[in-house]
């Protein structure tokens, strides 16, 4: 009998092994969660990754039952507020709301990158995809792709343009733009939102993701030259595409668009992973949350978390490629 007990015990430790990944995580995720989450945003406030974090922030807590509490880090590409999602304890507390120029552009650009995404991070639920619209300020001297480039070609390294850091999606889009246009653009790297400067005139240009362009389009206070991706949006049906101007441009937004999507620390319990996605997928599929969303020229998705784990790393693998062949690299 006692024999027979033992064996029943090891097979139940087994088991819970099995499901949960080890006893003690099993401890650490009952009764998740039971105090506020942390949802790092590498990115400063009041831009798309900002708006959208904070939207599906609020819609989480109340599924939750406690407080998911944004924290903006910004700076150099986004790697500021990577390293320190990375490094936080992998309990479930601490979220980290992604890009793909986070994830896959910035630590491929940077020689002494501190964080490494397929091995420091674990998807939990891709959010939407997001195309970008290349900005000029209002009183550039052209007014769509052709004049843009007719007008660099004529004042070789006289445009300068915006991005929110080296190895930013702004920063690499333009750079890869500019290499196939064959025209030269000076790159200002912002820790901030470089917005005002661009409506200002200080800056020319900058690529600015939908949810806060349109906006500022709608308003005149910057102009639209092309966007990003394969298709025009409902909230600029008047702007063509990049590829409407050059086929091999832009082909399905591989340069210029990006996803937006959260990841918690590598060694995240997975009953924990499986919750949250449970949760933030309902919270994408809300009709309040489609309008809002599609309003902001953003296309919601609302993945498993596998399937983010196969695009983040498809796409990190991708611009290792075209960043070793461009030769773009930071200290």
């Amino acid at each position: 009998m006692k024999r027979r007990h033992l064996l029943a015990l090891a097979t139940t430790a087994a088991l819970s092994t099995t499901l949960i990944g080890t006893p003690s995580a099993f401890a650490q995720s009952a009764g998740y969660p039971n105090r506020p989450i942390k949802l790092v945003v590498p990115f400063p406030a009041g831009i798309s990754p900002d708006v959208v974090a904070r939207l599906i922030g609020d819609k989480l807590s109340v599924a939750l039952g406690q407080p998911v509490v944004v924290d903006n880090k910004p700076g150099a590409g986004g790697m500021i507020g990577a390293v320190a999602a990375g490094t936080a304890p992998a309990d479930g507390y601490t979220l980290f709301f992604s890009v793909k120029a986070t994830h896959a552009i910035a630590p491929n650009v940077y020689r002494d990158a501190k964080y490494n995404p397929p091995r420091d991070f674990k998807a939990v639920a891709q959010i939407l995809q997001v195309p970008h619209v290349l900005t000029a300020t209002p009183k550039a001297p052209y007014n769509n792709m052709k004049e843009l480039v007719a007008y660099a070609k004529a004042n070789p390294g006289k445009i300068d343009f915006a991005s929110l850091g080296v190895g930013s999606q702004p920063h690499v889009a333009l750079e890869v733009w500019s290499q196939r246009l064959g025209i030269k653009l000076n790159h200002v790297p912002y820790k901030t939102n470089p917005s005002p400067d661009v409506m200002s005139g200080l800056i020319s240009l900058s690529v600015e993701a939908s949810t806060t362009a349109i906006p500022l389009i709608k308003a005149g206070k910057v102009k639209a030259l092309g966007i990003s991706g394969a298709q025009r949006i409902p909230g600029l049906p008047d702007v063509p595409t990049m590829t409407e101007f050059d086929a091999n441009l832009d082909v399905n937004g591989v340069i210029g668009s990006s996803w937006h999507g959260i990841f918690a620390p590598t060694g995240t319990p997975n009953d924990i992973i499986a919750k949250l996605n449970t949760e933030i997928v309902k919270i994408v599929k809300l009709p309040e949350i489609q309008a809002r969303l599609i309003d902001l020229g953003l296309t919601p998705t609302g993945t498993s978390a596998a399937a983010l784990d196969t695009v983040a790393n498809g796409d990190y693998a991708f611009w290792n490629k075209v960043i070793n062949d461009l030769g773009i690299k930071a200290e």
